[in-house]
């Protein structure tokens, strides 16, 4: 017991350093072992920015410079994806669930003669970077629950406090203290700030 304690730890303080040379990290991170951070196509450290006290067990990926901006206490769940040539910003206190898709681009043109001629191309060409498809940047605000299996869309804009429940396809802006659900998501629920308080 003792010895899986100790690999633990020297496991938590490898990634540690691994992704902090990877990243512009303000303070404590926690990674584990399924963490992955992509800098691809002139993609550099600087484009990845992480706050305090984020658990971040997914993957984030930056291409051309897309920045990724994840603030203080935000956790990121395992299997989930964030991948950014323009930008995603996740405000403060924000919660993501497992298998999360939040890209800001449509990863492939979408003329068929675009395709056509990148589909031609050997695979580790430059025609087939994201640059070359439509991108549009993400916001998330803060204090949102995102939850499983949830696909967000490029151009999507969430208010604070809003939830997008499990499976959901958010392809329009979601207002502030609302719920959304379905594909694509609609608003199931307005005003959520003024139910009845839990934990008071």
């Amino acid at each position: 017991m003792m010895l899986k304690k100790i690999a633990r730890k020297i496991l938590k303080l490898y990634l540690n350093n691994r992704f902090k040379k990877l990243t512009t990290n303000r303070n404590k991170v926690d990674y584990s072992s399924t963490s992955k951070i992509q800098l691809m196509d002139g993609s550099d450290k600087n484009d990845i920015v992480i706050g305090d006290n984020v658990r971040m067990y997914g993957t984030l990926i930056t291409q051309n410079h897309g920045k990724i901006n994840i603030d203080d206490t935000v956790k990121i769940g395992f299997g989930t994806m964030i991948g950014a040539v323009k930008s995603i910003t996740i405000s403060r206190g924000t919660a993501i669930a497992h298998n999360v898709n939040i890209i800001d681009n449509n990863n492939h043109p979408i003329h068929p003669e675009d395709r056509k001629f990148m589909y031609s191309t050997p695979w580790d060409s430059p025609y087939r970077k994201w640059k070359y498809s439509d991108s549009k940047a993400i916001f998330i605000g803060q204090n949102v629950w995102i939850g499983q299996s949830v696909r967000i869309n490029k151009g999507v804009s969430i208010g604070d406090n809003s939830i997008i429940a499990a499976n959901s396809v958010v392809t329009k802006d979601v207002p502030a203290n609302s719920i959304a659900a379905g594909n694509p998501a609609k608003i199931v629920r307005k005003d959520i700030d003024k139910l009845p308080r839990k934990l008071c």
